[in-house]
């Protein structure tokens, strides 16, 4: 089973490419980690397997399957700015 698997990701802003054909599986009960130099897309590739970012094109999935809000409550992603779904955390007004 692959915890996540991610198949030709690419993400656009305008000219700018952030991501161009990204490939690659975690298998289960591994560690993984996504290094790179800044500018690399790191970031952009997690805001996309979080829900926060839409892939211009390709796709990926969580657990063999396709992701919902459960599957991403299954992992964890730290990224540079807190987002935070509304399902989790609703307003009372």
């Amino acid at each position: 089973m692959a915890i996540l698997q991610v198949k030709n990701l690419h993400k656009t802003y305008g000219k700018i490419q952030a991501l161009n054909d990204v490939s690659f599986s975690v298998p289960k009960g591994t560690v993984f980690g996504i290094p790179g130099p800044n500018g690399s897309g790191k970031t952009t590739l997690l805001g996309i397997i979080s829900d926060i970012l839409i892939a211009t094109q390709g796709s990926y999935t969580l657990f063999d399957e396709n992701p919902t809000a459960y599957h991403r409550s299954l992992i964890g992603t730290f990224l540079e700015t807190p987002n935070f779904y509304p399902i989790y955390l609703p307003l009372k007004i």
